[in-house]
């Protein structure tokens, strides 16, 4: 799990698709699931609930109206999700909307 910060207050938490922790949105497991499933059910949970969703240039999905952002993380040879949990300023923002996590991303 990586926290990042703006200005000194939790900006963002990144968890880890294998070391999580886990978390569950409505009992599906966030991390570590197959990508194609955890889009599926974001959109499925955003048609139920009315939340608003957002594509990344890079095929995620985001529930911003809840602040999650549903990455994927290579893990060997697969694929699995990565939550991320996102303060709304970030997520209107494409700067750190399109570079989350910020590893390896340039200020």
């Amino acid at each position: 799990m990586k926290a990042f910060y703006d200005a000194g207050k939790l900006a963002c938490v990144a968890l880890d698709a294998v070391t999580g922790p886990q978390v569950f949105l409505s009992g599906f497991p966030l991390a570590g699931s197959d990508p194609e499933q955890g889009q599926q059910f974001l959109l499925d949970h955003a048609a139920e609930h009315g939340n608003c969703l957002l594509y990344t240039p890079d095929d995620s999905l985001s529930l911003t109206d809840l602040g999650v952002l549903l990455r994927s993380q290579q893990v060997g040879a697969a694929r699995l999700t990565r939550p991320l949990f996102v303060k709304e300023e970030w997520l209107e923002s494409q700067y750190f909307r399109d570079h989350l996590p910020l590893e390896g991303a340039s200020g």
